[in-house]
């Protein structure tokens, strides 16, 4: 596709005159489709996992993941994993150019999928679950979240380089997001697809998603759980079991552990917000 046929999303029409542009929404399919703007973006997933086409390049982003599109950069988004919530942010050129560019490594590439450590990523979803402040407030969180990034974008090469996750575990953990395969009995399922045994199986999670395999089954269950209660009207409950917990207190005391919140609490807030 030429450049002549790539819609250019324009600050002009969408800021209203503020700095940023933020969305926070589920998505389930592109309405823009291949496009690029005249002003600078990121996203970061908050739920779920979708995939990105940047440059031509097709990128997956899951739940702590995001990108960075600068100007001239053009995307696409397919949602092929189901709905997708999202925190999407775009900056003013002028307002980024004064306030970021300096920060900005001088080189990097458009296609890269940068990880938002845990801990920031809790206090995001605290900061959006919670909404209870005034618009120069939230305009503040929008910048700290904007500079943690740029700082991420910066820091990146500087950080040791990971050994690259085996594709037999990697594949592994993809399949493992079938709710088939994550509800009775998930950690012998994933132990027999992985091949390994589950000594093997542990060691390897270990060392290269710093997690047991259980966490890993927990966090793909939370995840799938957040969407149930962010898309439909499911009872906590029928959630529980279709996540794969044996029971309703199990899986409130596991979410809780993993978001802060009671599934109730949650939905609610979401509710609240949208």
């Amino acid at each position: 596709m030429s450049t002549m046929e790539i819609n250019t999303a324009r600050e002009q029409q969408l800021f209203n005159g503020k700095n940023f542009h933020v969305f926070i929404y589920n998505k389930t399919e592109s309405i823009s489709g291949l496009h690029q703007h005249d002003y600078y973006e990121f996203t970061i997933v908050l739920t779920g996992r979708y995939y990105q086409v940047i440059n031509g390049k097709r990128v997956l982003l899951e739940r702590g993941d995001f990108v960075f599109i600068p100007l001239g950069s053009h995307h696409q988004s397919f949602y092929e994993f189901g709905p997708t919530r999202i925190l999407n942010v775009g900056i003013g050129k002028r307002f980024f150019e004064r306030h970021y560019q300096p920060l900005l490594p001088s080189c990097f590439v458009a296609s890269q999928v940068y990880p938002v450590k845990h801990s920031f990523l809790s206090y995001i979803e605290s900061v959006i679950a919670s909404l209870h402040f005034r618009d120069s407030e939230f305009d503040e969180f929008i910048e700290q979240v904007t500079f943690y990034v740029i700082n991420r974008l910066r820091h990146h090469r500087e950080e040791p380089v990971q050994d690259a996750i085996p594709s037999w575990l990697k594949a592994t953990v993809e399949v493992m997001h079938d709710n088939a395969k994550f509800g009775d009995g998930a950690l012998e399922t994933m132990v027999r697809l992985s091949g390994k045994s589950q000594e093997y199986l542990t060691r390897a999670c270990q060392r290269y998603y710093a997690k047991t395999p259980m966490q890993i089954i927990n966090d793909i269950r939370i995840d799938f759980a957040k969407k149930q209660l962010e898309i439909t009207n499911y009872s906590v409950t029928d959630i529980a079991y279709d996540a794969g917990y044996s029971s309703p207190s199990l899986f409130i005391k596991t979410f809780k552990k993993l978001t802060s919140f009671t599934p109730s609490n949650y939905r609610k807030k979401l509710t609240e917000i949208n």
